[in-house]
């Protein structure tokens, strides 16, 4: 599942200030700053704020941060194993049971709506 727009309006962790864009530039207030609610694309921090918040959500529906991959995520539940990849601005599904698979892709499609995730 490829993740469109991840860093787009995602959620900032910290303040941060950027310059008024020329074509926003308030006359009587050049030297003022604008302070960003959400994330920018090409924002240094947003790549590191989607996937804090990515890796919160995961933590709470169960799923274990992999030794070898920091980057791979493993739920197991008695007999059905859950894998999650996470790749920049991707994120890979797998499971030894079809229906948990098309499951955790639901429910991530859901929770992380602002994150707005697409096929």
């Amino acid at each position: 599942m490829d993740v469109k727009l991840a860093f787009l309006n995602g959620e900032l962790e910290e303040e941060v200030y950027i310059e008024q864009p020329k074509v926003f530039l308030l006359t009587d207030k050049e030297k003022y700053f604008c302070r960003l609610n959400k994330a920018l694309y090409g924002l240094k921090q947003a790549p590191r704020d989607w996937y804090t918040h990515l890796d919160r959500y995961l933590h709470q529906q169960g799923f274990k941060k992999g030794s070898a991959d920091i980057n791979l995520y493993v739920k197991l539940d008695q007999y059905n194993l859950t894998i999650i990849e996470v790749y920049v601005d991707g994120i890979i599904f797998g499971s030894n049971n079809d229906i948990l698979s098309k499951d955790s892709t639901t429910k991530c499609k859901v929770s992380l709506k602002c994150l707005c995730l697409a096929r």
